[in-house]
């Protein structure tokens, strides 16, 4: 059997491998060894599925394609298409009491895909799933795509498809993040530059967008709620993946150097982390009043504490750039 990675050969001689799934698995290893990601894969001009291809023996396929990306720009693009995909899955869901046995083999190989892409993009953005809860929800991006993955096959009646709708809507929350995250990488020092400058300003819209989030949460509108939070926590993650890119971009920024009042530039950035995780663990305990009081007011406190640290790295990125 022949390999191809981005239609070029690969000369080296399978040796361990013997079936198509260890052979996608140890491609995709290299692929990622190397800080790339992996696209898709094609077996003889068909799709690599993993529910049929993957115990197929070696010798039943003669050709084996892998489509690799090699810029960040490929990535979010990727991500953007997933994002649409699982809007797709969503709409085609909801309502319905079952799947075609067509349908549901689509479904599956598509949670795989979905896996793979992910799995390629946490290892490019150094991101770990398996600490890592969308916000509103109680569960971890892996065991969410865990719980898509069982239960994709399993879809007969209206409640199996509900928790699945659930389970796929805190997916959704978390690829939304992920998208703003990775556009935050591939950008140029003016934008970035902006990007610090704007939340500057920005502070005091955000501080009162936490605000209706809890009134949200106390009028009994969650979804309503969980959106707008996103949204707001998204701004931030944007914020924090800006400070990676400033310090790849300007190779001389010290945050370490930035201190107010023997305070440090990472414990300020450690509290601001510390205070969305706690409320992330009060929604996973479906306690709506505390996580309300720390989204109205421990969040806003943490941001006002934050605001002269942001000054200090606008300053110094602004001395650098010159």
């Amino acid at each position: 059997m022949e390999i191809f990675v981005n239609e070029q050969k690969l000369e080296s001689v399978i040796e361990n491998e013997k079936n198509l799934g260890e052979v996608f698995d140890a491609v995709r290893r290299w692929v990622e060894t190397n800080g790339k990601f992996l696209l898709s894969c094609v077996v003889d001009g068909e799709e690599f599925t993993q529910n049929t291809m993957r115990d197929s023996s070696i010798s039943n396929a003669s050709k084996m394609e892998f489509f690799v990306g090699e810029e960040l720009d490929i990535l979010i693009s990727s991500l953007h298409e997933l994002d649409s995909y699982v809007d797709k899955v969503g709409t085609t869901l909801l309502g319905r009491d079952s799947l075609t046995e067509k349908e549901s083999k689509e479904l599956g190989d598509g949670i795989e895909w979905i896996r793979s892409l992910l799995e390629s993009a946490g290892k490019l953005l150094k991101l770990k799933y398996d600490q890592i809860k969308p916000m509103g929800t109680g569960s971890t991006v892996s065991e969410i795509l865990d719980a898509l993955s069982r239960n994709s096959s399993k879809l007969d009646g209206t409640t199996a498809i509900e928790e699945f709708l659930e389970h796929l809507r805190d997916l959704k929350l978390f690829v939304m993040d992920l998208v703003a995250r990775a556009s935050v990488l591939d950008l140029e020092l003016p934008t970035l530059r902006e990007i610090l400058d704007t939340f500057i300003k920005a502070v005091p819209a955000l501080k009162e967008s936490f605000v209706k989030v809890n009134e949200s949460y106390q009028a009994g509108k969650d979804e309503v709620a969980t959106h707008l939070l996103t949204q707001s926590v998204s701004q931030i993650n944007v914020l924090l993946t800006s400070f990676i890119t400033l310090r790849q971009k300007l190779p001389g920024m010290d945050f370490s150097k930035i201190q107010i009042a023997e305070r440090s530039f990472e414990e300020k950035t450690n509290d601001l982390n510390d205070t969305l995780a706690s409320v992330a663990l009060a929604l996973e305990e479906k306690d709506i009043i505390r996580a309300g009081d720390i989204i109205e007011y421990e969040i806003p406190a943490v941001l006002d504490e934050f605001l002269p640290f942001l000054e200090k790295v606008k300053e110094q990125a602004d001395s650098l750039a010159v």
